[in-house]
Parts: C-alpha cells; sequence; structure tokens
C-alpha cells in the first residue's frame, strides 16, 4: 500500500523537486533490493532436484506529491518546460484517491535478466502514429478504480486486431476484470494477467459487458470474438534517453503496433495535464499503465527534444482529447514495455487444453538452462491437434515440441508412440503458438502428451510453471527427454505452461451438396417472410442439382423434433431475430451481430465483418452462408439483415458455380445491392466480400 508524507514531509519533497528541476540531482528513493537472495531448492523424497526462480519482491510505488495549480505553473515556467496544465477530474481527487486510481502492480515473476537490445536495427522514420492509420480506438475512462491495466491491454488486443487488417472492436474491459484467475480488479494488476485471460477465453464486447467501474460484477458469459495468440515482452528498463533504448520501443512499435507500457503518473502535474510535451526527471518507481501510440522526434522539451505520444484512459476531457505527449526517458515511461504479437478470430471447432490456470507464475530448472517438461491431456472430443502454445520465460528460447500417445512405468516413467516432432525458436519471453507440421488425429478419451523442451542460454530457469490451486497432477519433468517425473508426486505441485489446441474436423463447400445427401432438414421461423421458405427451394433446387439423394424436408422451428434438432442434417434460413434455430447455431459457431438502430448492422464471424449503412437498406442487404459441423453433424445457416439478404445467400447456394468457386471454404460473408433498383434479388447483384 502507499505510505503518506507528513505535512513538513510534503514540503521538503517539494523543495527537493524544485531544486531537481533548477539541474541539482535529487535522489528521492534509496534503492533496494528487489530480489530475493537466492533461488529455492526444492527435493522431492525421491528423484530429482529442482530449483524454482526467485521471486521479485514488491518495490514501493512512486511518492504522491500534492501541488496545486498555481505550485506546478510555477515549476514549468522556472525549468522552461513545454506543457500546459489545467484542473482535471483527476487533479481532484486526494491524495489517497489518486493512489487507488494508478493501479499497476508488477508481477512478481523475475524479470530482471530480460532486455530490449535483441532487436535487429532498422531504418526508423523521425515520426509516427498509429492514429493517422486508423489502428487506435478511442480513448475510454477508467473513473475512479485501479483499472488502468485492463484499459491498456484491452486497448492493445483493439489496436493489434487493426494491425492484422481485421475489423475496429470496442471490446470489453470488464470481461478482463470480472473473469481473470487472479480476481484482480480495481486494486490492481499487470499485462500478465491480460495475456493469461485472452490466451485462455479472448475477447468480447463492451456491449455485452459494460465497463461499471467497481470489483464484485458477476463475470458475464459473452460471445468470443478474437483470441490472443501471441505476446512479447519488449523489455524492462526501457525508461532511458539512450538511443539505443528508445530505437528497440520505436522498432518493437513498428513491428507489432501499440504497446503497453508501464510509467510514474503520480509525476507532479501529470494529473493537471492538458497539452504539450510532458516531462518529470526526478527517477522512481511506476504505477500506471497506458498504450503506447507512436512518436515525434522533433518535440522539444527542456532535456532536448523527442517525445512518445500515448493513449490514457482517463477520458477525453483530460490531456489532449485522452492522448499525451511525454518527453523519451522522463517520468519512467518505458520502464515496462510489452507487445500483442498475435489474434485470431474465434473458432468454436477449437478447444485448448491447459492447466495453468494462473499462466506464467513462475519458472524452474531440473537441468540449468534446459529443461524438459510435458502435460498430459485427456481430450474430450475428436480432432487434429494443430498448434501447441506455451510461455518462454526469456528473451531466447530454444524448443523443440514432441507429441507421444503412451505413458509406461511408473516414476520414473517413459514416453513412446511418437505422433508429432518439430524444433524452433523465438527471440523475447512471452506466449507464443506453434503450429505442428505433423498434425495427429486425437481421439477423445485417449490420453495424449505434449513435450517441450525449453533452452534458455541466458537464464537458468528455463521452463514456465503455474503454482496455483488447482494441480492437474498431469505435470512431468525430465533432465535429458527420456526419463519422465511426475512434478506432483515427487512434492512439486505446479502446472507447467504447456497448452495443446485440437481442432474439430472442419467442413467446407468441397464436401457440398454431399453433407446435406440424407436426413437433412430446412428450419425457418413460424413468423418467416415467405422468401425464407422460398429460398429453401433455391438451395434445394441446388442440391437436386448436385444429386442428392433424399430432397430435405422443411420445418418451422416449433415443428422441427427434438431428435431431428438434435440429430439431423440442418439448413436454418432466416435470421435470429425470426428464426431461433439460427439464433442457437450463431451460439455455437461464435457468430455474432451488432445492431445500432437506424444507423447500421454488422455481422461478426472468425474475426471478420460484413457491414449495412441501415441508410441505405432496401437498396442494399447483407448476409452470411456458414457451413460447420456440430455434433458430427451438419449445419449450414444461411441468414441476412432482412428478408432480401435472406434470399440473396439461398439464391447463391442454388448455383452449382458458387460450390465450385468457393470449394476451399465454410464462411461466406456478402452483399446485395439492387443495382437495377427493380426490388428483386438476382445473382448478378450478389457480392461475396469476405471468404474463410
Amino acid at each position: 500500500m502507499q505510505t503518506y508524507k507528513t505535512n513538513e514531509e510534503v514540503k521538503n519533497m517539494k523543495e527537493k523537486i524544485y531544486r531537481k528541476m533548477s539541474g541539482l540531482f535529487v535522489i528521492l528513493l534509496i534503492g533496494i533490493s528487489l530480489f530475493s537472495i537466492s533461488a529455492v531448492l526444492l527435493k522431492g523424497e525421491s528423484g530429482p532436484q529442482v530449483f524454482k526462480a526467485p521471486e521479485m519482491l514488491p518495490a514501493p510505488p512512486p511518492i504522491v506529491v500534492p501541488m496545486t495549480l498555481e505550485e506546478i505553473r510555477e515549476l514549468i515556467n522556472r525549468n522552461g518546460y513545454n506543457y500546459t496544465v489545467g484542473e482535471t477530474w483527476v487533479s481532484t481527487l486526494s491524495p489517497e484517491e489518486l493512489v487507488t486510481l494508478l493501479g499497476y502492480v508488477p508481477p512478481s515473476v523475475d524479470l530482471s535478466h530480460l532486455s530490449g537490445s535483441s532487436m535487429l536495427p532498422r531504418q526508423l522514420p523521425s515520426a509516427y502514429d498509429y492514429r493517422t492509420l486508423g489502428m487506435v480506438t478511442p480513448p475510454k475512462n477508467q473513473g475512479n478504480c485501479g483499472s488502468c491495466w485492463a484499459f491498456a491491454g484491452v486497448g492493445m488486443m483493439e489496436s493489434r486486431t487493426l494491425v492484422e487488417g481485421g475489423p475496429e472492436y470496442d471490446l470489453s474491459e470488464e470481461n478482463v476484470l470480472s473473469c481473470n484467475f487472479y480476481n484482480a480488479g480495481c486494486s490492481g494488476g499487470d499485462d500478465f494477467i491480460v495475456a493469461n485471460y485472452l490466451t485462455k477465453y479472448g475477447a468480447s464486447l463492451e456491449s455485452c459487458a459494460p465497463y461499471d467501474a467497481s470489483d464484485g460484477t458477476p463475470c458475464k458469459d459473452c460471445e468470443i470474438l478474437r483470441r490472443l495468440c501471441g505476446w512479447k515482452v519488449i523489455g524492462t528498463n526501457l525508461d532511458s534517453e539512450n538511443p539505443a533504448q528508445i530505437n528497440a520501443v520505436k522498432q518493437a512499435l513498428l513491428d507489432y503496433g501499440p504497446l503497453f507500457v508501464t510509467m510514474n503518473a503520480s509525476a507532479p502535474g501529470f494529473s493537471l495535464y492538458s497539452g504539450g510535451v510532458f516531462e518529470y526527471w526526478v527517477s522512481g518507481g511506476v504505477n500506471h499503465c497506458v498504450l503506447l501510440v507512436g512518436w515525434d522526434d522533433s518535440l522539444p522539451h527542456s532535456h532536448g527534444s523527442g517525445a512518445w505520444i500515448a493513449k490514457n484512459s482517463w477520458g477525453t476531457s483530460w490531456g489532449e482529447n485522452g492522448y499525451f505527449k511525454i518527453a523519451y526517458g522522463s517520468a519512467s515511461f518505458c520502464d515496462y514495455v510489452s507487445a500483442f504479437t498475435c489474434t485470431a478470430g474465434f473458432d468454436y471447432r477449437e478447444t485448448l487444453y491447459y492447466y495453468d490456470e494462473g499462466g506464467w507464475d513462475s519458472s524452474f530448472y531440473q537441468e540449468p538452462y534446459d529443461t524438459w517438461g510435458a502435460v498430459r491431456f485427456t481430450p474430450t472430443k475428436n480432432g487434429v491437434l494443430e498448434s501447441v502454445e506455451f510461455w518462454a520465460v526469456d528473451d531466447t528460447l530454444n524448443y523443440e515440441v514432441h507429441v507421444y500417445d503412451n505413458r509406461t512405468g511408473s516414476s520414473p516413467y517413459t514416453f513412446s508412440g511418437l505422433l508429432s516432432s518439430q524444433s524452433g525458436s523465438v527471440t523475447k519471453a512471452g506466449y507464443y503458438s506453434v503450429e505442428l507440421a505433423t498434425k495427429p488425429t486425437i481421439t477423445a478419451g485417449n490420453n495424449f502428451i505434449v513435450v517441450v523442451r525449453f533452452n534458455t542460454p541466458g537464464y537458468q530457469y528455463s521452463a514456465p510453471i503455474d503454482q496455483n490451486n488447482p494441480i492437474s497432477g498431469e505435470s512431468y519433468t525430465s533432465a535429458n527427454g527420456s526419463t519422465w517425473f511426475n512434478l506432483s508426486q515427487e512434492g512439486y505441485n505446479w502446472d507447467i505452461g504447456i497448452r495443446a489446441v485440437v481442432q474439430q474436423p472442419v467442413s467446407t463447400l468441397v464436401e457440398y451438396p454431399g453433407l446435406f445427401d440424407t436426413n437433412t432438414f430446412f428450419v425457418v421461423g413460424n413468423n418467416a417472410y415467405c422468401t425464407d421458405v422460398l429460398g429453401t427451394g433455391k438451395i434445394a433446387f441446388g442440391l437436386g442439382a448436385g444429386s442428392t439423394t433424399e430432397n430435405p424436408e422443411g420445418r418451422t422451428h416449433t415443428i422441427l423434433t427434438q431428435t431431428e434438432r438434435d440429430t439431423g442434417n440442418l439448413v436454418p434460413v432466416g435470421g435470429p431475430a425470426i428464426n431461433p434455430v439460427a439464433d442457437d447455431f450463431n451460439d455455437i459457431f461464435g457468430i455474432t451481430y451488432e445492431y445500432v438502430t437506424g444507423e447500421s448492422f454488422e455481422i461478426f464471424c472468425e474475426g471478420e465483418s460484413v457491414y449495412l449503412d441501415l441508410t441505405q437498406y432496401p437498396n442494399e442487404d447483407i448476409c452470411i452462408i456458414y457451413v460447420g459441423m456440430e455434433n458430427l453433424r451438419n449445419i449450414m445457416l444461411v441468414w441476412g439483415y432482412g428478408w432480401r439478404g435472406s434470399y440473396a445467400g439461398s439464391v447463391l447456394m442454388g448455383d452449382t458455380t458458387t460450390w465450385q468457386t468457393y470449394q476451399e471454404y465454410h464462411l461466406l460473408l456478402l452483399r446485395w445491392t439492387d443495382s437495377n433498383a427493380d426490388g428483386l434479388v438476382q445473382i448478378t447483384e450478389i457480392t461475396v466480400e469476405t471468404y474463410i
């Protein structure tokens, strides 16, 4: 917790700051030991000795020094600073309230071995701003809650999606706050918590779980739009005027998009900031997270020129419409920097298997710099093992991935039945997803074992672990990759940070119309438009042209029997507003939509979307066609915003050339435009805008 100064101490503190700004160097904080003295040696009753990494002891947060607006203006004038101030909602907070607002709490993981200097040098522009590229979402307001870490992390997810060419989302910070494993909320958190949540569950819309700036909000079950599949710790102690460190952050910004950075936001004047280049040169800790979106080398300040451009989470009434500029190396800005490097659209076919509920919580070694870890999973569904995911704890990780079918023996164990094997290396600590070149078939109920060799030449504690309950008892360690010990059986109650992504079989149009050869039912809503029924006729014509064995039977959603609903091949036609069966499968396949009355309607699926400007309706309409598999039977959804969109999708699927053109795909997002203004839907007026 923050400790507060007496009035006399505050006065002395102000005098020190003034002296510093006049050119005298002042040390406000005596260095303390940040780490435990030595690693923890742990030994079970038998088997291997393992060593757990030391933890980072909490550093004292920066001191909050209350100063009036007049005192800050005098400080600015005295030192020739180039920023302006004025009263803001933040500046009206008491010191106690400001401490509560500043919610960055560093992780206990030892990061002292990480740096930001391993990136290859490249030519850098003198200025760069992701706002001009349309890749920064609008600033939000965290209110009187120490949730800056969630806003910076979710803002980074929004921007990374845009950098990857995806749509602009307003994602929910509340779901991260309410649903994370550690119950971290207004009392503070970090990007480790955000990364762990988004890799396990993914991000949902703000409209589903609106932010309320308070703790205790129940976790809400929302549709997931995107999942995080890559995260890197760019470095620590990058809050410098050193060009090499500045350039390392710039390179990361160019490579990955807007970055999560920490700073000292209790620096005098920052709460009052209204424009210009903020600066504060007294050394101290960090207590706030923001999103770094750009830089400009030409911006002047008292130490020369050059400033970062960042998005804050204090609303648009603060700063420069919610943004601010800050001198390189000032106010501990960039003391810690991380990046999201990969996001993916939600895929209902994927199941993520893991035991490390808390994510990267610590690390250990059995063999220094080179420890093997393994996790045994019991799958609940059939599929193929698409990828292996894991945490890297150092700037350099050389890995080997092996997948086995069998475990034999008993302490020590051996693994056999090699199903897949490959190797590689990554730079930067973080979270990685490795797609397997050989994808083994996985059978429900049949255990499989994922092995990862963690070779980190620069750090001896190479294998990531989660120490939080529940512990699975399915994690193993080895010094050589041959002889294995179960961690729990040896007295080490940890789970190793290895995960597996299993994908269910994929249906595509290459198999159409055979997917609906028998036991098939068209389903429309009880109050369906007549064109939905006519549309099923168009689709039936196409199925007949493809020589299907049986003609599908027609049902309304209430006539459809439970057996037909659970076991039949289904073709729901018509939108969720009138067809509840379509809405049910939207949930299963991760299809969502956003409706703004009188303005817009947008359909989202697997990271893609199709947008309808409602001022153009009914001369335009949109539709989604989705072919999927659920419980070993086939589903094809065809629905639009209005009846014209649904009918356009039916017309398209009634044309055999559609299957040939898009035979490798299962998702089509299309637009119909009444180009000849006759109010009728013709196939020449239909455009497929996106296909997956």
